[in-house]
């Protein structure tokens, strides 16, 4: 049975197509597109100098089809499971751990898993709190360096996505595009120019904490606020144009993340507590103030965030779907994305693997419609993570 390793370890915005209206006139210039050839085009108004109001002002076109069902998840904890054995919590929970690697484990995410669809997926290096990571900066390094070269194992396969803009023609190429992302920045405790060895390797969101304390702030389990460091981390992240996760923050963290941030930010994975009440689902405000900064927010199938019905891993279609629902009916039909937390979470039996997002996008699609599901499943991330690059 797959469980959380919180378990373990213990035991919008929409997209401004007003300000598109038109042809592009002075003001405003096509952005076009990375060396990589990217087939959407982006419009970009120069008049703000306001990064919020240039993402809001930036229209991303839908990627066409593809031939495949397109699926873009913010986080998964892979890399982790996969690659870091040697190192604590893994060595004393080995039962956290997945066997094999990129290409095939007994875990939910590989690339045989991925065939059949046009998958984008952002793959977290989660840093571990400090009562078992004493050396942040080194786990990160470790782990970057296993994803690292699963890329280049598997190139014929994979390929690290640096530029959002290249996404849709690594999928055309029949690749998996795979984003590398940050799940807690401890390691950035010793010095904030470690920012620029994640922009190095090619970061393009990271979280600030995970559920304890660290240099930058409090994470979920915590009361305490951003740091005097931690505010100054969401600052140099911003300038990197990593976009700062709010996944994990505490509620006097986000609060604080929402006074310093100056472009938008995202939240990679959660649920809404509205729908069921745990202190990791955000709150309607908190939901509100991520579309308010242009941001996007991606539902986890997290069992233990889904329902307070059952322990167990036998959470229906609907139960999830409260969750999407909520969040569009608060306005995020531009802003509500996948973030399923695979391989980091209990998922519920039905939805155990990539491979069966398939069938999830099947029933999604006859729940919302194709249109709205397109862009829960991939067109609201992929737009997110175009604008990071372009705002």
């Amino acid at each position: 049975m797959s469980i959380t390793r919180r378990s373990l370890l213990q035991g919008a915005l929409a997209l401004g197509s007003a300000l598109a209206l038109g042809a592009c006139g002075a003001g405003e210039k096509d952005a076009g597109s990375s060396s990589g050839g990217a087939s959407s085009r982006l419009t970009v108004r120069e008049r703000s100098a306001d990064p919020i109001a240039r993402a809001k002002a930036t229209r991303v076109d839908a990627v066409g089809d593809l031939g495949r069902t397109k699926a873009f998840d913010l986080h998964c904890d892979t890399v982790d499971v996969l690659g870091m054995h040697d190192w604590e919590p893994y060595r004393s929970w080995p039962a956290i751990a997945r066997q094999g690697d990129l290409a095939k484990s007994d875990g939910e995410v590989d690339l045989d898993r991925a065939q059949g669809l046009a998958y984008a997926q952002g793959f977290a290096v989660w840093v571990p709190d400090k009562k078992w990571v004493t050396d942040p900066l080194g786990f990160y390094t470790a782990a970057v360096t296993y994803f690292k070269q699963q890329m280049q194992t598997h190139a014929d396969r994979v390929e690290q996505v640096t530029d959002a803009r290249d996404i849709p023609g690594v999928l055309k190429a029949g690749k998996v595009a795979a984003l590398l992302t940050v799940e807690s920045c401890s390691a950035l405790e010793t010095s904030l120019d470690v920012v620029n060895t994640m922009r190095k390797d090619g970061v393009k969101m990271a979280g600030l904490t995970w559920n304890g304390d660290n240099a930058l702030g409090g994470g979920r389990s915590t009361h305490d606020g951003l740091t005097e460091l931690g505010v100054k981390a969401v600052a140099r992240l911003e300038d990197a144009k990593i976009a700062v996760d709010a996944a994990h923050l505490s509620t006097e963290s986000f609060d604080d993340l929402v006074k310093c941030r100056k472009r938008p930010f995202l939240i990679s994975h959660c649920a809404s507590r509205a729908v069921c009440d745990v202190d990791r689902n955000v709150t309607d405000d908190q939901f509100k103030a991520v579309l308010d900064s242009g941001g996007v927010v991606g539902v986890s199938y997290c069992t233990e965030f889904i329902t307070k019905r059952t322990t167990g891993t036998d959470v229906t279609f609907d139960e999830l779907m409260a969750h999407f629902e909520h969040f569009l009916d608060l306005g995020g039909k531009d802003s509500v994305c996948l973030g399923g937390d695979f391989d980091g979470a209990s998922v519920p039996d039905w939805l155990r693997g990539v491979d069966k997002l398939q069938d999830f996008y099947q029933k999604m699609c006859e729940r919302l419609g194709q249109e709205q599901t397109d862009k829960v499943f991939f067109q609201n991330a992929y737009a997110f993570m175009v604008r990071n690059e372009v705002a």
